[in-house]
């Protein structure tokens, strides 16, 4: 880390030093940003993940129906999936189980009616039965919030060494200040003891 003087002149303007740490600093701070926006966004597919998964075991243990579950797992893998690709490793074979079989159900008529006749034809009793909605069990989501357990963990570990990065950004920083400042004074100074000569 270095200021130049201008031309054969030993002389170092307070200018020339403003200057020096403004494009110093310009860049630090352009990386230390683009890695606090990976750092938040890191941190939002973390989230999602784990709403994922706690989604999937609910419909699990409740026996519900996995429509929510499965929208979230698909909104999750468009948001997050191209950037990191631990959330695609994490979602991407559930939605591939999940999405042709929902599509199949949707697919079907709503209700299906049978009815049942006496000797003579007429109906004496007419059954209704919706179509049974998509679920999952509990060893199909124990296994998938390993998986997604295992990816959220991933990416909790590149956050770390995200957070040292953005830590050395500001360091350098705050040694670029530290020097600018030392230069101002040290400027300062030696413009102080030449007036005092003078006069």
């Amino acid at each position: 880390m270095s200021v130049s003087a201008a031309g054969n002149s030993n002389f170092i303007s307070n200018e020339a030093i403003m200057e020096w740490m403004q494009t110093k600093t310009d860049g630090i701070y352009g990386h230390m940003r683009e890695s606090m926006d990976t750092s938040n966004t890191r941190a939002g597919a973390e989230d999602a993940l784990n709403t994922v998964k706690a989604k999937l075991v609910d419909a699990a243990t409740r026996k519900l129906p996995i429509d929510d579950a499965l929208a979230l797992v698909n909104d999750t893998l468009k948001k997050y999936g191209d950037e990191f690709p631990e959330v695609k490793d994490a979602l991407q074979s559930i939605a591939d189980d999940l999405n042709p079989k929902q599509a199949a159900h949707l697919a079907r008529p709503d209700d299906v009616t049978s009815k049942s006749t006496d000797a003579h034809g007429r109906i004496i009793k007419t059954t209704k039965k919706g179509i049974p909605p998509v679920k999952v069990d509990k060893e199909q989501t124990d296994s998938w919030s390993k998986q997604i357990s295992d990816k959220v963990e991933a990416l909790s570990k590149q956050d770390q060494l995200g957070l040292i990065n953005i830590q050395e950004f500001n360091a350098q920083l705050n040694q670029a200040k530290q020097t600018a400042s030392a230069l101002m004074d040290s400027a300062d100074k030696a413009a102080s003891a030449i007036i005092s000569h003078i006069s």
